[in-house]
């Protein structure tokens, strides 16, 4: 099968990393490794975010013309599906509905969010071609039970909606670690005897901004336990992140941007994962985090539930209980039983439910069955 890409909000292989990004190219990835073939089909995005109209427009027609030009392309007609990753109103898809529906082949679309309160909007536009594409597609893959809840109103009785966890590679088994005491000896601030905890993020303005916050705050209110906070990460605000833990500064290593062999060394070291995940929708990076054993702490947010099991991998707590996240972080810092138990569940259900072999037979039954009907 040949299947054409698009990501309307960021292409593959965009500059800044982020965790859209990283599911696009595992999209990918999982359908090369199913043996089929993939053509990304345009690098221009639709994304706008702050609701200007004019802006709106001009990345439609920038789009349009990627289609107009597709049209005229003889390998274009050789498609044997669309795939659209990641729709909604912010960044609707201008190019792939239209592109199937010429070459009267299949039309999929994953992480697709609908939001009715859009109708009326600054994004309104957007927001009703979303509405289209929903209606339109063959296929909605749902990785956020958010997210499946509103496209099941437009499409009753769950038709055409199938069910995806959240899915991330498995660390090469081959890859050499090094040990706790020489990451100590190469980061002065780091002991060796303390409690590790970990967090990877882009520091930027808005829901990740608000989750730094979130957990400087709780961690200045148990500063007097063991712990050291690894923050990897950077992006146009970190110096307003670094400022928001200036009080406890000397137990906080930031160390940047870093490549995925350097990011899952720290993982292997640390001891647990701590992130609010305000307003995500699953976090990448706590699923990369479970891939390697490690335990979480994070608020409910999204589909961090699907990831997260409250007290057996890790603890979930409600968005509006901070002294019960501080409670919680305590625990993990001073219970190394209950780490190494949760640790050894991490790596159970991400094995069970989230490792890429796993989409990757979840797919391969979808698209048979879409091809059996067509």
């Amino acid at each position: 099968m040949i299947i054409g890409f698009y990501a309307p909000m960021k292409h593959p292989g965009h500059p800044v990393p982020s965790g859209d990004r990283k599911i696009a190219n595992l999209f990918i990835e999982l359908f090369q490794n199913l043996g089929h073939a993939v053509k990304i089909l345009s690098v221009k995005s639709s994304w706008e975010g702050k609701g200007d109209a004019a802006r709106q427009e001009a990345s439609r027609s920038a789009v349009i013309l990627d289609l107009e030009r597709l049209k005229k392309d003889p390998e274009i007609r050789k498609l044997d599906l669309v795939f659209v990753y990641h729709v909604y109103h912010k960044s609707p898809d201008w190019l792939g509905l239209d592109l199937a529906r010429f070459l009267n082949i299949p039309y999929l679309i994953a992480e697709a969010s609908f939001s009715p309160r859009q109708a009326w909007g600054d994004w309104a536009v957007g927001h009703e071609r979303t509405r289209a594409c929903i209606l339109s597609a063959d296929v909605v893959l749902c990785l956020n039970p958010v997210d499946e809840h509103c496209i099941s109103e437009l499409l009753p009785g769950t038709e055409g909606i199938e069910r995806i966890l959240p899915f991330a590679a498995s660390p090469d088994p081959r890859g050499e670690f090094p040990d706790r005491r020489s990451f100590a000896n190469a980061h002065k601030t780091l002991n060796v005897e303390s409690a590790w905890l970990i967090c990877a993020a882009m520091m930027r303005s808005g829901d990740k901004l608000r989750s730094y916050r979130e957990l400087s705050v709780a961690l200045e209110a148990i500063s007097d336990e063991n712990w050291n906070l690894i923050v990897v990460g950077d992006g146009t605000k970190s110096c307003e992140v670094r400022s928001l833990f200036s009080g406890i500064g000397e137990r906080c290593l930031f160390t940047g941007e870093l490549d995925p062999t350097r990011i899952a060394s720290w993982f292997q070291a640390a001891d647990c994962y701590v992130w609010p995940s305000v307003n995500e929708a699953f976090g990448m990076a706590l699923l990369e985090a479970a891939s390697h054993g490690l335990p979480a702490l994070s608020y409910d947010y999204g589909g961090v539930g699907t990831i997260i099991e409250d007290g057996i991998n890790g603890f979930l707590v409600s968005p509006d209980d901070q002294l019960r996240f501080i409670d919680r972080l305590k625990l993990l810092i001073n219970d190394q039983a209950i780490r190494n138990r949760m640790r050894e569940q991490a790596k159970r259900k991400f094995l069970s439910d989230h490792s890429l072999g796993v989409a990757q037979m979840r797919i391969s039954e979808i698209l048979e069955r879409l091809d059996a009907s067509s």
